[in-house]
């Protein structure tokens, strides 16, 4: 069987015409258009690692990614009776979209740094399992369009390149709209539950998926559009507000009129003396000094 793939793999690479490159170029794309969600969710993904390691889990993903296409090249007349990995990845991301949408834990609102090592290496494994689920429908798909597996391979090899990019674009996103970080988790719900059912032979039709996916892009934009507004529209304040404490047309007293003072404007303070915070040494100095005693009457 080996030496029947090698010479069917050598004779097909001899026989390759320019119009092998237009599939091998189209299959990219397909590849590409239906890895959005993939990406979508590796992005979220390795998000909870530090920054340093973001990288070096999409790395491994890419590895396992790539070893894993071309055994399912190989084996694609069994590629649908893994209906584990899309359980086990659809229940991951319905775990992992509930947990944000529904639990707040005490060490995310206050936002401290995310776990190191651990948590690194159950990412890859979540990310592993993601790109075998995912790597499901884009394989049986691409074996659809041609029986050439050398231009099935080529294809995906370049999806999973596009993916990958996509993923650093959408982690890039998420760090300069965090309110995108919403939209991203309902949209990986919505996919975690289309793999679970595809686990029990309920399909969602394309024109379903995308058009669902499309109501969830809109109204998330919407949502993400708004925060951005307002986030622009408070560094705007911040900026008018410190200007006009620099040239003098703004006092700390009418500082002190206004509803809300942004944090900028109170660390500008803070740096140029108007506002004096004690620091912890001073205040714990002061609680030690006894009280004053009450005047005589």
């Amino acid at each position: 069987m080996e030496l029947d793939m090698l010479g069917r793999v050598g004779a097909e690479f001899a026989a390759l015409a320019p119009v092998d490159l237009l599939t091998v170029f189209t299959l990219a794309m397909v590849e590409g258009i239906l890895s959005v969600d993939n990406a979508l969710v590796l992005a979220i993904l390795v998000r909870e690692l530090p920054c340093h390691q973001q990288k070096k889990a999409l790395l491994y993903g890419i590895v396992g990614a790539f070893v894993f296409r071309a055994l399912a090249v190989v084996f694609a007349a069994y590629l649908m009776d893994l209906w584990i990995f899309k359980l086990l990845g659809g229940g991951y991301l319905l775990y992992l979209s509930m947990r944000h949408m529904f639990f707040v834990s005490m060490e995310d609102a206050y936002h401290g740094p995310p776990k190191a090592q651990a948590g690194f290496w159950r990412t890859v494994i979540a990310v592993e399992l993601t790109d075998i689920a995912f790597s499901i429908d884009s394989i049986t798909a691409a074996v659809g369009m041609t029986d050439k597996l050398i231009i099935v391979w080529a294809g995906g090899i370049l999806g999973i390149i596009c993916l990958r990019f996509a993923a650093n674009m959408f982690i890039t996103l998420l760090e300069k709209l965090p309110k995108m970080e919403d939209l991203a988790y309902q949209i990986v719900f919505f996919v975690g539950i289309k793999l679970t059912l595809e686990t029990f032979k309920i399909e969602i039709g394309k024109e379903t998926f995308w058009m669902v996916m499309g109501i969830i892009a809109v109204l998330g934009a919407s949502l993400v559009y708004k925060d951005w507004l307002e986030r622009r529209t408070h560094q705007s304040l911040e900026g008018r507000l410190i200007e006009g404490l620099r040239d003098g047309t703004t006092t700390v007293a009418e500082l002190t009129c206004q509803p809300v003072i942004p944090s900028g404007v109170l660390r500008w303070l803070v740096e140029k003396g108007y506002l004096l915070l004690p620091c912890k040494e001073v205040k714990q100095e002061a609680a030690k000094q006894p009280e004053p005693a009450a005047p005589e009457g």
